[in-house]
C-alpha cells in the first residue's frame, strides 16, 4: 500500500516488522526500523497510554505503539527511556508538528508545573539521581528521552545560538515536553542526554513558565575520566570532529579559537564540560531558581542532598529512604553500554597540562573559577547547601 500524507487531523500509522538498530546506536530513529504502511489514523490515537512520543524531526513528530502492559518509565529494568521504547515497539506513528499542535490545543491549557528538569553535561551523577527519584515512586522518571535531544540538535544547527528571543522555536518546546508528559495527575522528572542539550537553558522556562529546573554538576577532571572510561580508546580519540559538531555555533566558533593544534581529546571534554556550566551560568545571571547540585556533595551529604532534591521537586520527606536506597547499587547495570571493562581495569588520566590549559580557558573565556587538581567550579551559583 503506497504511504498517504498525513493531513492536519490525522497521523500516519506503520507496522514495525524488524528491528534493525545499529548494535550501538544510543538514540532512536526511526530508520532503525523496518515497517509497513498501515493506513491513516485519528489524531485521538496519540492518547494511548501505550503509545508515546519516540524522536521528532524538524517536520514531524514520531511516536511508537508499546507492547501491552510494557512501563516505559520504569528505570529499574533499562536505565534510559530509549531502551525500553525501541525493544517494545510494535508500532510506528508519525504527525506533522502542526497536526500535534492542533491535537494539544484541544487539551487543557499547561505550564510545566508538574515536571522536573535536570540539566547535566554528563557522567556527573545525573543517571544515579534520577534512579533516585524512580525509587520513591512518586515521579514518572525518563532518562534521556531522544526527543530532548533531537530538539537541541535542531537548534544547535542554527548559523546563529537560541538566545531568550528565540521565540519562534516555544511551541516547538512546548508541544515536544507535553507529550512526554501526558497526564496533568502525574509528576515527570526528566534527566536529558549531557553535553549537546545546554541550548534549551534559554528557552525551557519561556515555553513552560512552571517546570523545575535544576543542574546537577561534577569536578572537572573525574568526569573527564569518566568520559574516558566509558567511551573505547580509539572511539574516544576520533570522536571529537563529530561531537563539536553538534554543540552550539558560539561554542564550535570558540572551540575554533580555543583549541591546540588539531584538538586534544581530553581538552575536548574539559570544554564540553565547562561550555554547559557557562551556559547555565549565563541563563542565572538575573535568576535564583535553577539550583546546582553536585556529585561531590551527593557523596558528602546523601541525606541532606536528598531531602534538599525532592524538596526542590515537590515530592515530599517521608521518601527521602527509598531515594537513597538507589545508592545501594549501580545505577546503569542494565544499561546497554554497560560492560564491567567501563569501570574496571581501565587505566585512564588527565594530564596536569590538561588542567592547567582547562583552568586558563575557564577564567578567560568562561568566567569560571576551577580550583584543586580536580577542578572544583569555585563560583558555581546557587549552591543547594549554600542557598
Amino acid at each position: 500500500m503506497a504511504s498517504e500524507k498525513p493531513t492536519s487531523d490525522s497521523i500516519q500509522a506503520f507496522e514495525i516488522l524488524k528491528d534493525i538498530k545499529p548494535k550501538f546506536a544510543m538514540i532512536n530513529q526511526k530508520e532503525f526500523f523496518e515497517h509497513k504502511f498501515t493506513g491513516l489514523k485519528e489524531l485521538s490515537y496519540l492518547d494511548r497510554e501505550d503509545v508515546t512520543l519516540y524522536c521528532l524531526t524538524e517536520e514531524e513528530f514520531v511516536f511508537v505503539r508499546t507492547t501491552p502492559g510494557v512501563n516505559i518509565f520504569d528505570t529499574e529494568e533499562y536505565p534510559f527511556v530509549y531502551n525500553i521504547q525501541h525493544k517494545s515497539a510494535e508500532e510506528m506513528l508519525i504527525a506533522s508538528h502542526e497536526a500535534v499542535y492542533q491535537y494539544l490545543k484541544t487539551k487543557p491549557e499547561r505550564d510545566g508545573s508538574n515536571i522536573a528538569y535536570l540539566h547535566n553535561p554528563g557522567r556527573c551523577g545525573s543517571t544515579l539521581v534520577a534512579n533516585m527519584i524512580s525509587k520513591t515512586k512518586q515521579c514518572e522518571v525518563q532518562s534521556e528521552p531522544t526527543p530532548v535531544l533531537n530538539l537541541s540538535l535542531i537548534f544547535n544547527k542554527k548559523d546563529q545560538p537560541v538566545t531568550r528571543e528565540s521565540r519562534e522555536y516555544l511551541d516547538l518546546i512546548k508541544a515536544t515536553f507535553l507529550l512526554l508528559c501526558p497526564d496533568v495527575n502525574k509528576k515527570y522528572f526528566i534527566k536529558p542526554w549531557g553535553i549537546e542539550t545546554m541550548s534549551l537553558f534559554p528557552l525551557l522556562h519561556q515555553a513552560l513558565p512552571g517546570i523545575k529546573e535544576m543542574l546537577m554538576c561534577r569536578d572537572v577532571r573525574p568526569t573527564v575520566l569518566s568520559f574516558k572510561k566509558l567511551i573505547p580508546e580509539q572511539i574516544y580519540k576520533s570522536i571529537i570532529p563529530m561531537k563539536m559538531s553538534l554543540q552550539p555555533p558560539n561554542y564550535r566558533d570558540l572551540w575554533e579559537k580555543v583549541k591546540r593544534g588539531e584538538g586534544d581529546p581530553d581538552e575536548a571534554f574539559c570544554f564540553f564540560i565547562l561550555s554547559t556550566y557557562h551556559a547555565y551560568m549565563e541563563e542565572t545571571r538575573d535568576r535564583d531558581d535553577i539550583k546546582s547540585y553536585s556529585y561531590e556533595s551527593l557523596i558528602e551529604h546523601k541525606e541532606l542532598f536528598t531531602k534538599s532534591f525532592l524538596k526542590e521537586i515537590g515530592v515530599e520527606e517521608e521518601y527521602v529512604q527509598a531515594a537513597m536506597s538507589a545508592l545501594e547499587v549501580d545505577s546503569q547495570a542494565k544499561s546497554s553500554s554497560h560492560n564491567q571493562k567501563r569501570t574496571a581495569g581501565v587505566k585512564a588520566s588527565v594530564s596536569d597540562e590538561t588542567m592547567e590549559w582547562a583552568v586558563k580557558l575557564a577564567k578567560e573565556e568562561f568566567g569560571i573559577e576551577l580550583e584543586g587538581e580536580k577542578g572544583r567550579v569555585h563560583n558555581m551559583p546557587h549552591q543547594w547547601n549554600k542557598v
